[in-house]
């Protein structure tokens, strides 16, 4: 299984984004929209307690999508892409053996003779072996690979807010079996399937120029690291006035371990719907918005290395949760006071959390979108100048003959 899904997850939406090359921005993002919302509908099958019927929905989405690749295979697009990884391999290693002799020569920009050609110079000094877009590609994985990682507050902390169900069995009525699955599913799946539909099939085709709003991925994600900040203060203040009004000395585990505890929190467990929507929202935001980041930044041929790099990466960070908890689960940290080990974790999460939101701002304020291009380098740019300064001065002029004709 685990083989299955690694090669599954870094191919899937790669090979869909080529399909829909030629396609308008709106079309893709839609896309990436029903893909998020297929892909994460898989939490679901956890909370189906019948084997079989899981193996039957498994099997049954096989045989159709073996279907759709032999009946529809003609209408699929081949496009040959090179070998990203070995671009990318040797432009850092010329740039590293280079960089101590690149220092020595003059820019090519300031020799203005014809011959030779200024930008032939530049490539020939700068660039080596490699072409200018192949240069700007590398540099612009170098910089998505940059933002990936600032993402890694949001990945660890909305794990451990996955096992905010656990926390019911410190509230009322909250040791009961299906309490648990309640808060799980109204607060993350309702949400999930309640969500992509409303904005593709209500609001958008309702009020079009919304998409203005939604289609800038960096802005998405500061909204997610917002939500979950709300998400982790809203379980620390539950915690602690919980705790205030009830049995403040008792040593419960916390609220990511389900323990079967003497009742501590006299409130009703669905106040847990609050941070648990919330940590939903901005899990679900962050994986859609790094997806459009991702999708629309990458350079061609990189799409499927770049979101290969996502997996990777949310792979690590997982198991950097997983070695938190089992050490926490091994060693609890005591209460004291009003503060629970629930109150330290989120203290915990908290800082990390606004920490990353910090650095995430100053890293999207440095990012600069990629300029697709190629044509538009420094010799093009000065010449555009020029030729749209002459076109107004012969307008000009023009306008001058008319209006001394007419006197």
């Amino acid at each position: 299984m685990l083989i299955s899904v690694s090669l599954l997850l870094p191919n899937i939406l790669p090979y869909g984004i080529d399909q829909l090359m030629n396609e308008s921005t709106v079309k893709i993002r839609a896309f990436i929209h029903w893909f998020c919302l297929c892909l994460y509908s898989g939490y679901a099958l956890p909370n189906i307690p019948d084997e079989l019927t899981i193996l039957v929905v498994a099997l049954t989405l096989f045989s159709f999508s073996l279907c759709l690749h032999f009946l529809f295979k003609h209408r699929f697009e081949h496009i040959p892409i090179p070998n990203p990884y070995k671009i990318v391999f040797k432009v850092l290693k010329f740039s590293l053996k280079t960089s101590g002799t690149r220092r020595q020569y003059r820019s090519a920009f300031t020799y203005w003779g014809e011959e030779p050609s200024r930008m032939d110079l530049a490539k020939e000094r700068y660039g080596g072996c490699f072409s200018h877009e192949e240069v700007e590609n590398v540099k612009t994985f170098l910089r998505i690979a940059l933002v990936l990682a600032t993402v890694f507050p949001l990945i660890v902390s909305n794990v451990f807010l996955f096992y905010l169900p656990n926390f019911t069995a410190q509230f009322k009525n909250g040791s009961k079996e299906n309490a648990h699955d309640a808060i799980y599913i109204l607060g993350n799946l309702v949400l999930l399937f309640f969500l992509v539909p409303l904005i593709e099939l209500v609001i958008l085709p309702l009020f079009p120029k919304l998409e203005y709003f939604i289609i800038n991925p960096l802005k998405g994600l500061g909204l997610a690291y917002i939500l979950l900040i709300l998400s982790i203060v809203s379980v620390f203040l539950i915690d602690l006035f919980g705790r205030f009004f009830a049995d403040n000395n008792s040593n419960v585990p916390c609220f990511f371990t389900w323990k079967l505890v003497h009742q501590t929190i006299d409130i009703s467990y669905w106040i847990l719907l609050i941070p648990s929507v919330l940590a939903g929202a901005s899990y679900f935001l962050t994986e859609i918005y790094l997806f459009e980041f991702m999708c629309s930044q990458s350079p061609f041929g990189m799409h499927g290395m770049i979101i290969g790099l996502h997996w990777f990466l949310s792979g690590i960070f997982t198991d950097f949760v997983i070695g938190v908890v089992l050490i926490v689960y091994l060693h609890p940290i005591p209460s004291f006071n009003f503060m629970s080990c629930t109150s330290w974790f989120t203290i915990m999460l908290c800082i990390i959390a606004g920490i990353g939101l910090v650095v995430y701002v100053l890293i999207a304020r440095w990012y600069v979108n990629r300029v697709r291009d190629t044509d538009l380098g420094l010799r093009a740019a000065v010449e555009e100048h020029w030729e749209n300064r002459l076109t107004l001065e012969n307008d000009t002029e023009t306008e001058d003959f008319v209006i001394s004709s007419v006197r």
